[in-house]
């Protein structure tokens, strides 16, 4: 081979490893060399060591051998990581998932696919494995689970359900759980039933059937939203009442491709209907009859369905509302955060959260009584509102303690200026029966991601900075220890 030959099969060799670089960068992966013999690393790839957080010699350095990379496994997975490991010299490979403790102290979750390699004996000699950090993946499927959650239990919690059904091919894309419930069905047994649109609309009783039609091959031809209520019969032969709501995705030429629809069972609404129907045809017979004590009931009646539809309103506005201040209570301002977090993620942006404590309040009320007391909580309520922007959340989550949320924000001064006019409004003299009631607050501010990923530390963190300004003098704001501002 000549030189020349040679010096193009080394530049051929560094362009190949340029681009498994590359490729490992692009998806978060690494390989090794595992020497099975003496049970301790034998070669690395720099993907590999970016996932540990080192270089390749402080990983042939911190994995020299067995007792030394066990190190680096998550003390709870290093059961399972070791017994797939003996496993592998009867099966001759594995692919785990785990988690390990990078350089830097951060928990990452790993997947890891290895292959045993057989010396000309036949045994064990090396092994060898591709690892890549699956830690964002493993916190999407967290999301997905989590929203799949809370979808499941609104359907079931509304008795409603959702579907996409392709038009073209006359089947069902995807059945959500509650939709087959209303059907008495799993998605699965639903899915393999319909195979054409005779078959989607063959649960429709006869007394239905042409207006149903109707409304659908007029929605094939406009593609406009429709809304229908009608009676289908179930798996189990049960007569149900039912309201469809659908929209279309279309062809670039107009075509309805793919309908995506809402389907709720309303069958209990419907009796009640009947019902109401029923007696108010009962009372109008006897009132055209004689009595205007009739009417006196149906107007009682009226004026008791209407308190019990006040009270049913007040109930669910209090239940999520603090009853002084028309605030947003800790139940529904922690949901809101886990909103504003997610978002955040999503965006790649800043939240915070300010924890904020009235100053002496306990001493307003034990002087001025328990009314002043009140105007204070109220008068603080409206002086935060006025301060942050309509789509950020206060709550009153205590006595005098309120929680504040900012979301989607593009830098701390954001956070430093608003906390700054808090405390100037706050601060103003309250005016009650001709007296000046003087009231400060000190607050405290957590800011998400750096001082936590959840709703819980990100609220304790800003509890923890609060306290903090409570013991420096209070009247001012502050972030936490590891994250105080000029």
């Amino acid at each position: 081979m000549t030189s020349a030959q040679l010096a193009r099969e080394l530049e051929d060799l560094r362009h190949r490893e340029s681009l498994l670089d590359t490729a490992e960068k692009i998806a978060n992966i690494g390989h090794c060399e595992w020497d099975y013999q003496h049970n301790r690393i034998k070669s690395c790839s720099e993907g590999y060591a970016r996932i540990f957080g080192m270089s390749i010699e402080e990983v042939m350095d911190a994995q020299k051998n067995w007792k030394s990379w066990l190190k680096q496994v998550y003390p709870d997975d290093k059961k399972f990581y070791e017994s797939s490991y003996k496993a592998q010299k009867d099966t001759g490979s594995h692919d785990i998932e785990y988690r390990i403790i990078r350089k830097d102290g951060k928990i990452r979750h790993i997947r890891e696919v290895s292959f045993l390699v057989l010396n000309d004996g036949g045994k064990h000699k090396d092994a060898f494995g591709i690892v890549q950090d699956i830690t964002r993946l493993k916190q999407h499927r967290l999301d997905l689970e989590y929203r799949d959650a809370l979808s499941q239990q609104a359907e079931e919690s509304a008795d409603i359900g959702h579907y996409i059904y392709n038009e073209v091919s006359e089947t069902y894309l995807y059945i959500s759980p509650g939709y087959a419930r209303i059907h008495g069905v799993t998605p699965e047994q639903l899915m393999d039933a319909v195979k054409s649109r005779e078959d989607d609309i063959s649960d429709v009783i006869e007394d239905d059937h042409a207006r149903v039609s109707a409304v659908y091959e007029k929605y094939f031809k406009d593609g406009l939203d429709y809304s229908v209520e009608f009676r289908m019969r179930r798996a189990d032969g049960e007569i149900r009442w039912v309201r469809e709501l659908s929209s279309a995705n279309r062809t670039k030429n107009g075509v309805v491709e793919q309908t995506l629809g809402v389907l709720q069972d309303i069958t209990e609404q419907k009796n009640i209907e009947a019902q109401l129907l029923e007696a108010k045809e009962s009372l109008e017979a006897k009132v055209a009859e004689r009595t205007e004590e009739l009417v006196k009931t149906v107007e009682q009646l009226q004026k008791e369905v209407e308190e019990r539809e006040r009270i049913a309103v007040e109930l669910k506005f209090h239940a999520n509302h603090d009853s002084l201040t028309g605030l947003p209570s800790l139940r529904l301002c922690k949901d809101r955060l886990e909103r504003s977090l997610a978002e955040s993620r999503r965006n790649k942006q800043l939240s915070a959260v300010m924890f904020v404590d009235l100053d002496g309040f306990k001493l307003i009320n034990d002087t001025h009584g328990h009314e002043c007391g009140d105007i204070v909580l109220k008068t603080t309520a409206d002086r935060i509102r006025a301060e942050i922007r309509e789509t950020d959340t206060v709550a009153r989550i205590g006595g005098d303690e309120f929680l504040i949320i900012l979301s989607n924000m593009s830098n701390i001064k954001v956070t430093q200026r608003v906390a700054g006019k808090l405390i100037e409004q706050i601060s103003q003299v309250i005016l009650y029966r001709e007296q000046e009631i003087e009231i400060s607050a000190s607050i405290g501010i957590a800011i998400y991601p750096d001082d936590g990923t959840t709703s819980e530390e990100i609220i304790q963190q800003a509890d923890k900075a609060m306290y903090m300004i409570k013991h420096s003098g209070k009247n001012n704001f502050g972030f936490t220890q590891a994250r105080q501002l000029d």
